[in-house]
């Protein structure tokens, strides 16, 4: 026995000369099987100059957090970031803006691949992100505020709490927008005529609120198809005319249907400023629905629970994050090389081209206390919505 002793003491000591010796790094870190040596070339222009690695992820696991490990953390690896929509959506459009630039300005330049996961309104992917992903800083998820109208609908497909996600950014563009097309619009508040197609993927999204409380306050008359993979698809409907109303804060879209002769923007979620109902900088003269509410007497319980429906797509647009558990050193790298990629020209560019010309960004805790504010909304709140989706069939 106190042979074994000293064998275990010396293969200890051969272990720190041997770290020593190669300058490895100390502490559980998530790496790929075959060990990457330690970056010699510089990290980016004004890239932060090192990234702590991360500490053991399996269950129950704890350790002392080791010291910096420098761009080699990042260097030669790849980030995956699933994107919870399809391909060419404003979803999608954030996380490919963010995977364009930040491989510049993380340290060690690691390369981002995007994988789509759409489905349930981005609660598939979310479910998944959250259950399965370690926290290492190398998985992101790019999402829409969807996920966290599910979660707060209480929708059975949602299996995770959004206030343990670890928040880098999130992305809100001018508010909603909601169209009809123009040989539609006649039949608008005529309840005698075929109702109206609102088209949606989930019913969840936030400009869903104008034609649900417009059913149920303003006389609108529509009914719904959900199932639609992005705004692409529900644009390319819209020219079929196999849907006759859809929304988004995308100006670019109502853009090009109403220069084309195909529809008319008739209502915008707007914003309160200063005690008064803003509309959009570029859409001056269309109605704010939350006016329009105003004026038909709509008050108490039926106000609350629109004005918590449409938060999250002011607040929660389109937003960014790191896996439950990611340690609060690598996320202030991400968040920090996320905020000097946001002030870089060409990211500004790609995101007003491909996004939106106007929106705002948050970051970190600001985000996080958004999400926990509203999911911490009186339940009769949030009960509200859903009473109105089932009585519309929207969900069953």
């Amino acid at each position: 026995m106190k042979g074994f002793f000293r064998l275990s003491a010396v293969a200890c000591l051969l272990l720190v000369f041997v770290a020593a010796g190669c300058g490895g790094e100390s502490g559980a870190t998530p790496a790929p099987s075959t060990p990457r040596p330690a970056a010699t070339t510089p990290a980016p222009p004004g890239a932060a100059t090192a990234v702590p690695t991360v500490a053991p992820t399996s269950p129950g696991a704890t350790a002392k957090a080791p010291p910096p490990a420098g761009p080699a953390y990042y260097q030669g690896k790849t980030i995956e970031m699933v994107v919870a929509s399809a391909a060419g959506g404003p979803t999608d459009m954030n996380g490919r803006a963010a995977a364009t630039f930040y491989p510049e300005y993380l340290p060690g330049s690691p390369k981002v691949i995007i994988r789509n996961v759409p489905g349930g309104g981005g609660s598939v992917a979310v479910n998944n992100f959250v259950e399965k992903t370690k926290p290492d800083g190398l998985n992101l998820l790019a999402a829409a505020s969807s996920a966290l109208n599910n979660q707060r609908l209480g929708i059975d497909i949602v299996r995770y709490d959004l206030r343990k996600v670890k928040f880098i950014s999130s992305l809100s563009r001018a508010e909603s927008l909601v169209f009809v097309r123009k040989e539609a619009l006649p039949r608008l508040t005529d309840p005698n005529a075929r109702a109206l197609v609102v088209g949606g993927r989930e019913g969840t999204e936030s400009w869903q609120a104008m034609p649900m409380w417009g059913r149920e306050f303003l006389g609108w008359n529509v009914r719904w198809i959900i199932g639609f993979a992005g705004s692409a698809e529900l644009e390319l409907a819209m020219r079929r005319g196999e849907i006759d109303m859809f929304g988004t804060a995308d100006a670019s879209v109502p853009q090009r249907l109403v220069e084309e002769g195909v529809a008319t923007v008739v209502a915008q979620i707007g914003s309160f400023d200063k005690g008064k109902w803003m509309p959009r900088a570029d859409y001056p003269d269309v109605p704010v629905f939350a006016t329009m509410l105003q004026q038909r007497g709509v008050a108490g319980l039926p106000w609350q629970a629109y004005l918590g429906w449409t938060a999250p797509g002011s607040s929660l647009d389109r937003w960014l994050a790191s896996a439950p558990g990611t340690p609060d050193n690598v996320m202030g790298v991400l968040i920090d090389s996320y905020k000097r990629m946001a002030r870089d020209q060409r990211f500004d560019s790609m995101v007003k081209k491909t996004i939106t010309p106007i929106y705002t960004l948050s970051y970190g805790e600001d985000v996080a206390a958004i999400v926990k504010d509203l999911l911490d909304s009186p339940p009769e709140a949030v009960e509200y919505p859903l009473q109105l989706q089932k009585k519309f069939g929207i969900v069953r």
